[in-house]
């Protein structure tokens, strides 16, 4: 037994002590690998409730209504939209929260409004995974010199559980798949901002900006590729493994074999020490940054060519030395792949020219398909309609 197995093992153990009531699905590794050896021989199986779910008494998870999978790193949110919690690594409820009703959202899952009060009883949580139209992709020794992803994006900031800045746009990509560089070229893009918290900004003689939206670039690797490069390890046949780097846990891999999908859910800070950062007055901490990607499933590797989507998740708080008290600021990113292909040197040079050419632009339809774009919380739709004038 290697040393990892061993490390699930004796996190299985830890976890069931002190249990009063133990629900379990379980299948185990042998025949787990039984099922990926008879689908690599082109069997058609069907996995459901797949992973072990333990109910903790009084204490509610958060699972995927399709696998029985748990959901890590979920925002709760109230009717103001204000982030009151989220699930931990192990798709655990928070208990702490005031009884009313919660919109619970995640990346891959479509929004679900439940009272706050079934987080204290021993009850799971269920989530409707959204059902990817996942295309298939002709690929030749010739046209995988680039990778040409069409993308929709969103980010936007919370401060003290407000919405301040929204910003959206759709954005094409070309990833050189021999030196993984990546260009990205921005088609369309729209900023909101919530001008009465701006007012109210306090001028000074040297004035930070506390606005930390963005619009994303890609890396030369994917989030998968990064991990694999930094060393961290996880068991590769399993559908739920931990990510460990030497004894640290630092996030989760999932995967779904009923839609094909993998899910690696990563604690950016699960290595590294939360240190203030101070200039010109102003004093910054990053508390929480979580990372998670969605990929078409792939037993040897995820590049940006199994990319579904990702998701950063940053809770920092922020202040001037003159300030009474913090701000605590929260920021939302967002990228959803639309389409994706492979494609020669010539062609990516044709789209490019196209790209930049003002009489060739693509026409931009705002209308968002919910079977690729997880809908935004309803409480978040209102606030940016209502609350946010767009800026020109």
């Amino acid at each position: 037994m290697s040393k990892e197995e061993k490390l699930n093992i004796k996190e299985q153990n830890d976890t069931a002590m002190g249990i009063k009531k133990v629900k379990v699905r379980i299948m185990c590794n042998d025949f787990l690998r039984t099922i990926i050896k008879y689908e690599c021989r082109g069997f058609a199986i069907l996995l459901l409730l797949l992973f072990v779910s333990l109910n903790v008494s009084g204490q509610a998870v958060l699972l995927d209504k399709t696998t029985g999978q748990r959901i890590s790193y979920a925002q709760i949110l109230n009717s103001k939209g204000a982030v009151i919690g989220t699930t931990d690594i192990d798709g655990t409820l928070p208990q702490d929260l005031n009884d009313e009703v919660v919109t619970i959202q995640h990346i891959a899952y479509k929004p679900k409004s439940v009272k706050s009060s079934l987080f204290k009883e021993d009850i799971p949580i269920y989530l409707n995974p959204i059902e990817y139209q996942l295309n298939a992709v002709t690929v030749t020794a010739k046209n995988r010199e680039y990778i040409h992803l069409k993308t929709y994006f969103r980010s936007y900031q919370l401060n003290d559980s407000c919405m301040k800045y929204f910003r959206d746009g759709y954005l094409d990509f070309f990833i050189d798949t021999k030196h993984k560089d990546a260009e990205r070229f921005a088609i369309k893009i729209r900023n909101f901002q919530n001008d009465s918290l701006i007012d109210m900004d306090k001028e000074r003689a040297n004035t930070l900006v506390d606005k930390y939206i963005y619009t994303p670039s890609l890396d030369g690797l994917t989030l998968m590729e990064r991990l694999k490069k930094e060393g961290w390890k996880f068991t590769t046949d399993s559908i739920d493994s931990r990510l460990r780097l030497n004894e640290v846990v630092g996030g989760v891999i999932r995967i779904d074999t009923i839609q094909r999908v993998l899910r690696v859910e990563y604690d950016v800070l699960a290595t590294k020490k939360k240190t203030p950062k101070t200039l010109f007055g102003y004093t910054t901490c990053l508390e929480n940054y979580y990372q998670t990607e969605n990929y078409i499933y792939n037993s040897e590797y995820q590049s940006y060519m199994d990319l579904i989507n990702r998701k950063n998740y940053r809770k920092l708080f922020f202040s001037h030395k003159k300030d009474i008290k913090e701000q605590m600021i929260e920021i939302i990113d967002e990228l959803y792949v639309l389409e994706h292909e492979y494609i020669t040197k010539d062609e990516m040079k044709q789209y490019k020219k196209a790209l930049k050419s003002k009489s060739n632009k693509p026409l931009v339809e705002w209308n968002m398909d919910n079977t690729i774009i997880t809908p935004l919380a309803p409480q978040l739709e209102r606030i940016l309609n209502e609350d946010l004038s767009q800026v020109k």
